[in-house]
């Protein structure tokens, strides 16, 4: 009889230690929720308001390509805003902006330098009939008017 209740005993054991030893298992596979993914989100927003001149940059996908929204609302012109679409290039996003403008479809080429949590838009000399840079490497960045980062709405 006691061998009988002593291997009763080790089986409850070993059932009990199978299943303390599973349950640390059950957390490790239990999360199935979705965590959001940058590309679904803001990533990165800058904003710049000089005297009601505002232009704001949101970066949507901060790896190649680089894609978010811009806007320019200056004092007595048309806001444009739309989207772009480029690189990072020695802490230089040079991308396509593409935007409506007198009911028109537009696209032209801008360019952002990175320094610090700012950025500063760059300006030069375009190609003859067109809207791209001539030479990225001879920007200059116009520091009157830093677009600072801020929190993504």
């Amino acid at each position: 009889m006691n061998k009988k209740i002593l291997l009763l005993l080790f089986v409850f054991t070993a059932i009990s230690c199978k299943k303390d030893n599973s349950e640390p298992h059950k957390p490790e596979s239990k999360p199935k929720r979705e965590i959001p993914t940058k590309t679904n989100n803001l990533t990165d927003c800058y904003k710049a308001n000089l005297a009601g001149n505002i232009i704001e940059l949101q970066i949507r996908n901060n790896s190649t390509p680089v894609t978010g929204t811009l806007t320019y609302a200056f004092s007595g012109k048309e806001v444009t805003q739309g989207t772009f679409k480029g690189k990072w290039e020695n802490n230089v996003l040079i991308a396509n902006y593409t935007y409506e403008a007198k009911g028109k479809s537009k696209e032209r080429q801008v360019a952002f330098k990175r320094i610090n949590n700012q950025l500063l838009e760059g300006y030069g000399e375009r190609k003859t009939n067109s809207t791209q840079f001539k030479d990225v490497t001879k920007l200059q960045f116009n520091a009157n008017m830093p677009l600072k980062k801020t929190a993504c709405n």
